[in-house]
């Protein structure tokens, strides 16, 4: 059976002896476009919601809210009225 770790050799140091492990240079990450592709739809995510949050909140919708509900609570004491 074949092993598939890798086993790491020792450097001896000339003229004093000791022993380091020899270690293997990492080996440079390629172009992750996986990464770049999440960040960029975090950022359309975050406008998205930073751009409905004004909108919600803009003058003009307030206003639209407040008529809708004072038409409603107006059509209740119509139809308590003409009851």
């Amino acid at each position: 059976m074949k092993q598939t770790n890798k086993q790491f050799a020792s450097k001896v140091v000339p003229f004093t002896g000791e022993f380091y492990p020899d270690i293997p240079e990492p080996t440079p990450a390629g172009n992750n476009i996986a990464a770049y592709l999440v960040i960029i739809a975090a950022a359309l995510v975050a406008g998205l919601s930073m751009g409905a949050m004004s909108t919600y909140q803009s003058a003009d919708q307030v206003q639209l809210r407040q008529m809708k509900a004072q038409s409603q609570q107006l059509e209740k004491v119509k139809n308590q009225v003409c009851r």
